[in-house]
């Protein structure tokens, strides 16, 4: 375990049409650091999900953020799309007042990631994805029925409104149901994503998250705008995570000119169930110094 304890802050910052995105910041003390890490997490995840690997991060100023519609931050009117998400992502980084950063995301985070690196160049220093290569694609054949049902989930919103839970509990179970990882993890994300109500325990996250996205890239496009990253890129796979079973995974990561790819032994949140070697693998590309004793 790290001999120190991150420095966390909890804030927040209003973007320019008045959405606000929730904060964890970590300040250490007596360090200056020019090492501005932004850390992005997955769907229905939220910033917590960065916390365990903290401590063993503790030469960079590290902003993970609550993403739209998830945490505490703001839930939108417009869509949650991978690529109006991104644009958001750097007004994010502006409002920190951050000219160039480094970015560290997980799953739909890491996708973000790695198109943040693809829409501005000149802003991202180097990427980190965990358990992602890359946005969700759909073939054009599959384009009408997507359609239909992204019609029909947004005349039904009913569909996707929130359960409730009669305990904290109860939610931790939903999530575990749903997802392999370790319960103290689940236990984290829930700390950040429910909100107790007269009646129980209800999600903070928008439902409409989990409406059908009328915007899927093609392959052909992922692969085009893999292969347009120009900084290092750091990808981080679980050996019993998503991406190492997908079949386009490996044309993706063919794609990108400057790659480095770390395999690890573990499921999707591999950064939270196990996070001092995903951190060390973060360290090492970043030439950054590792927790003492970690």
């Amino acid at each position: 375990m790290p001999t120190h304890d991150p420095k966390l802050s909890t804030d927040s910052l209003t973007l320019r049409d008045d959405v606000t995105i929730a904060l964890l910041r970590q300040r250490e003390p007596n360090i200056n650091s020019d090492t501005r890490v932004l850390c992005l997490h997955g769907w229905l995840d939220n910033a917590n999900s960065f916390v365990p690997m903290m401590p063993y991060l503790p030469d960079m100023d590290l902003v993970a953020v609550d993403l739209p519609g998830h945490g505490h931050s703001s839930h939108l009117q417009g869509p949650y799309s991978v690529l109006d998400t991104t644009v958001r992502c750097l007004e994010i980084a502006s409002a920190l007042g951050w000219e160039t950063f480094h970015v560290v995301g997980h799953s739909l985070g890491g996708s973000l990631a790695l198109m943040l690196a693809v829409a501005a160049p000149d802003r991202v220093l180097t990427t980190t994805a965990i358990e992602s290569a890359g946005p969700l694609a759909g073939p054009p054949e599959d384009f009408a029925s997507r359609l239909q049902k992204a019609a029909d989930d947004r005349e039904h919103p009913e569909r996707y409104q929130s359960r409730t839970f009669e305990s904290r509990e109860k939610a931790v179970e939903s999530r575990l149901k749903a997802a392999k990882m370790d319960r103290l993890s689940a236990e984290l994300i829930i700390r950040r994503q429910v909100q107790e109500t007269d009646d129980g325990f209800t999600w903070r996250f928008d439902p409409a998250l989990r409406n059908t996205s009328l915007s899927y890239m093609q392959e052909t496009q992922v692969e085009s705008a893999m292969a347009a990253i120009q900084c290092r890129t750091h990808i981080v796979v679980a050996s019993d995570g998503f991406i190492a079973k997908r079949d386009e995974t490996g044309a993706r990561l063919g794609a990108v000119k400057d790659l480095l790819i770390t395999e690890l032994p573990g499921f999707h949140h591999l950064h939270m169930d196990t996070p001092e070697p995903v951190a060390a693998a973060i360290n090492r590309f970043l030439g950054t110094r590792p927790a003492l004793g970690g």
